[in-house]
This record gives structure tokens, sequence and C-alpha cells, in this order.
């Protein structure tokens, strides 16, 4: 977690953006042509050993784009972000291979001379083998807590001050997530987030550790709004019109908490 509030630079939208084309482009095509060589059959023309070349370059081009593009998003995410972020790409990143993996199937039976039977379990493995890629595009579905699972663990409402997402690149949206901890420090955080839309404003719940404040463990969102203040009001204050409470579990108030009950009027 970050003392200072935290931006979406330039440079990290151009390391996110960059990694999304690199994954939704060579991953996927490395994953085409691995499914391709792995079921072409081989004549005479054709040694077993070139189509083993063609097949290990394949795999070894895939394992550098996809280890390029995580360097990239751990890039734009920095090193304030939330846990998670970085499997989550990895697994869009299998994702993307998968599909590519999965139209390979699908086109190999027209690339030989196969019998209709073996056209339709082509296209039915390719079909399932993309059905089950595009489960890592599902939106994450954290359970919102009702007290920590562990006593070194804070619970907090946080929201959503700042968000990019290009849809071309096909990349991860990067959000900035605010929230105050139990000793009513202000904090930020980076946010990875794939399909699930997430504009300023979304209202979240934080879990974090305790004993080492830099680290957040996960941001579950709660709400969805579609605040159309000015940006720079959402970050002077991004909790306003915040419509969700959240069940926290009773406990000593902060001292920003405390401050506030003594001024109410009574």
């Amino acid at each position: 977690m970050s003392l200072e509030p935290l931006r979406i630079s330039a440079g990290r939208k151009l390391a996110a953006g960059l990694a999304g084309i690199i994954t939704m482009s060579i991953t996927l095509t490395s994953g085409f042509a691995t499914s391709v060589l792995i079921f072409l059959p081989t004549g005479p023309a054709e040694p077993l050993s070139q189509k083993l070349l063609f097949g290990t370059l394949a795999v070894v081009v895939a394992t550098i784009s996809m280890a390029v593009s995580f360097l990239l998003v751990r890039a734009a995410l920095g090193r304030i972000r939330t846990g998670g972020s970085l499997s989550r790409f990895f697994r869009y990143q299998l994702a993307a291979f998968g599909i590519g993996g999965g139209l390979g199937l699908g086109f190999a039976p027209a690339m030989t001379d196969a019998a209709p039977a073996w056209w339709v379990v082509s296209i039915a493995a390719g079909v399932g083998l993309i059905a089950v890629s595009l489960l890592a595009f599902r939106k994450a579905r954290h359970p919102i807590l009702s007290r920590p699972p562990f006593p070194h663990l804070g619970l907090t409402e946080g929201s959503v001050i700042d968000y990019w997402s290009e849809a071309h690149t096909r990349g991860p949206s990067l959000t900035v997530v605010h929230f105050v901890d139990d000793r009513g420090r202000e904090r930020w955080a980076r946010h990875l987030v794939q399909q699930s839309p997430s504009l300023a404003g979304t209202r979240g719940q934080v879990v974090y550790d305790r004993r080492r404040p830099e680290r957040v463990q996960r941001f579950a969102v709660t709400q969805q709004l579609f605040d159309l203040r000015p940006p720079r009001e959402i970050q002077e204050n991004p909790t306003s019109r915040s419509h969700t409470i959240l069940p926290m579990p009773p406990g000593p108030c902060s001292p920003r908490e405390g401050r506030r009950q003594s001024n109410r009027p009574r």
C-alpha cells in the first residue's frame, strides 16, 4: 500500500497495452501453430524431425512472448499492487494460448484429407478447448467477508479513483484503489482487472495485511457506480456518494472516525 496517491502514468499504460497486444497476437498464434503441428500428419517430403523442430519453435516463441508480456504487466502494476493480480494475468495468458490451440484443432482437418468423422471430432474438441479457455475471462467473484479470516488481516471499504482500459489492445485494465486502514491512514494500491469494467467510483472490500501494510490481499467489488463527477473531484473526495455498507466486526474507532463523531451535533 502506498501512503502517497498513485496514478496510472503513460508509461504504465503503454506497458499494459503492449502486454495485451503480445498476448492476443503472438501467444495466441503460437497456440494455433502448436496445435496444428501436433495433429498434422507427416509425409515423405516432411520428415518427423522437421515437424518436431517447428513445434518446438512454436512453444519457445509462446514461452518468450508470455514471459515478456508478464514482465510488462509487472512493470505496469509496480510494487504497490493487490495480491493475485499477476496470477490473474497468467491465467489470461494461458487462456489466449488455449484459444489459439482450439482454433488450430478446428482448422486441422481442412489441412488434411481427413474423414468426415474426424472433422466432427476435431471441431468439437476445438470448441471445447476454447470454451474452457474462456473461463479464465470470467469476472472474479470473491465473497464479501463479515470478519477477517485471520487476525493479522484487516477489512475495509475501498473505491476505484483511477481507471484505464484500451479495448483494441485486448489487455487487462488497470485501476487505482483508495481506502483507509485501521489506523486512519489513507492508502492506495494498483489493481488489475480483466473483463469486468471497473469505472471510477466502483465500491469494494479491501483485504490487507496489518503486519505488512504494503501488501493488499485482494479487492472484491461490491457495487458498480457510474460516477459522472470530474476526475479531480473523485480524487479529492473518493468516498462520497457511497450507498454501500459492508458488514465489519466491531472494533475501536480510528482517530479520524473519533474526531468525526465528536464533531457531530447532538
